[in-house]
């Protein structure tokens, strides 16, 4: 681990309180959603091979895990200890430097949330016999679609100056991303990450939406980095 960004904001958030407590509110609202969903699942399954509450999960790990991603990288849930890009900017680091740690903390934090939740999804997986390749891309669909949309939270936060301005633009990207797309004529309405993670659930390979995503946040690292390069010096 090379990356000296990458290191302080994995020690910054391995010690916040913050985030344990948004992680705690993860798994509460994903264990809740198993355990009052198992039982009608339970009931449900000689009548129906429909993975019902397994993809339910998925939903809420694709929303809760998306939002928490961007949110950390754009300062609406400020973590302690865990300096913004734009403070990184006059210490001794270069642009892509900066960039890079943003992006790989970010996604170590998404794989992280993914697999503590794993065993509560394992739980819905186990009683369809859902194949675990099919687990496997649906993890990956998530992991691919929070990276993307969560650097939008690093452009942002580089970009905008005032707090209102970063929050007006960031939930105004989540609405148009969950809510927007899902308005899309069916044939654009597979980029919906919520229908993308319903598509990875039946073994379907989302890869458009998989390659738009990626594309998407690389695009917004990019831009973070041609941002922070044309900032004064200090």
């Amino acid at each position: 681990m090379r990356n000296p960004v990458l290191r302080g904001d994995l020690r910054a958030r391995g010690r916040s309180r913050r985030l344990w407590l948004l992680t705690l509110i993860f798994l509460g609202v994903t264990g809740a959603l198993v355990f009052l969903g198992l039982p009608p699942e339970l009931d449900r399954f000689a009548q129906s091979q429909a993975s019902s509450l397994y993809v339910a999960v998925l939903w809420v790990e694709v929303v809760l895990v998306t939002y928490g991603a961007s949110a950390c990288l754009i300062q609406e849930i400020a973590i302690e200890g865990e300096k913004s890009a734009l403070d990184l900017v006059f210490a001794p680091f270069s642009p892509a430097t900066i960039v890079a740690g943003k992006s790989a903390s970010s996604l170590t934090t998404i794989v992280c949330w993914l697999a503590v939740a794993a065993p509560l999804l394992v739980l819905t997986t186990v009683i369809r016999q859902v194949p675990w390749r099919w687990v496997a891309l649906s993890l990956a669909t998530i992991a691919v679609v929070a990276w993307g949309v969560g650097q939008f939270g690093l452009l942002y936060d580089i970009v905008f100056e005032t707090e209102f301005s970063r929050t007006l633009a960031h939930w105004g990207t989540l609405l148009i991303i969950f809510i927007g797309t899902a308005a899309l004529p069916p044939l654009l309405r597979a980029f919906n990450p919520i229908a993308a993670a319903t598509a990875a659930a039946g073994g379907a390979p989302p890869l458009a939406p998989l390659g738009v995503y990626a594309a998407l946040g690389a695009a917004c690292a990019v831009g973070a980095y041609v941002r922070l390069r044309a900032l004064p010096p200090a």
